[in-house]
């Protein structure tokens, strides 16, 4: 019962989010075009890149950690433009469902960054490093987060220890002059790949 009522949270809070992108600046907040890579396959789980064959600087130790998860994240960067009339690098927030390998969501991730599962386990992740996606700048870079679970809540996320965004496809920003204070969100897919400590 409290794991379906927590599904139930998680999925209006989807949902709340998702009107609130495309209900408050509807033509500010639209998708941004540019980003129609998000459909290619190579963006899903399908092509998680191994852990060995990433940069070393967003390689997780893993003699000390194994994967716990690896799902694909599916949705938007969301982006205010400056006071310059310009987007910045880094987006304000992502807004995105987590889908395991047989294509049931299972979670959401959204700002802080935050991932949460249906279980009722959540992580908060911080930044460690980041590198350029080698599929070229239209793409959100790949990052390497230390991981912070919710406490009292076991699950899938509640052991997390390092988060991988790798695999990316769209979410950079837009390069298009902006009135500030607007906000656009650019779709992007990418593999979260989760850690917990052996």
């Amino acid at each position: 019962m409290k794991r379906r009522h927590f599904a139930g949270l998680v999925t209006t809070a989807a949902l709340a989010g998702s009107l609130l992108l495309t209900g408050v600046n509807s033509a500010a907040a639209a998708p941004d075009s540019s980003a129609t890579a998000t459909a290619d396959a190579r963006g899903g789980i399908g092509g998680a890149t191994p852990n060995a064959k990433l940069p070393l600087l967003i390689q997780v130790d893993d003699k000390a950690n194994k994967i716990v998860a690896t799902l694909r994240g599916v949705g938007a960067q969301v982006y205010t433009c400056g006071a310059d009339g310009k987007f910045p690098a880094a987006p304000r927030e992502p807004v995105a469902t987590l889908q395991n390998p047989r294509g049931s969501t299972v979670g959401i991730h959204g700002k802080g960054p935050f991932w949460a599962a249906f279980d009722g386990s959540k992580v908060v992740g911080k930044s460690i490093e980041s590198v350029a996606s080698p599929a070229g700048p239209s793409n959100v870079t790949w990052v390497k987060l230390s991981g912070a679970p919710e406490p009292g809540a076991p699950g899938l996320f509640g052991k997390v220890t390092f988060i991988q965004r790798i695999d990316t496809r769209g979410g950079s920003a837009p390069s298009t002059p902006c009135t500030p204070g607007s906000t656009r969100a650019v779709d992007y897919s990418t593999n979260y790949v989760f850690w917990a400590a052996k």
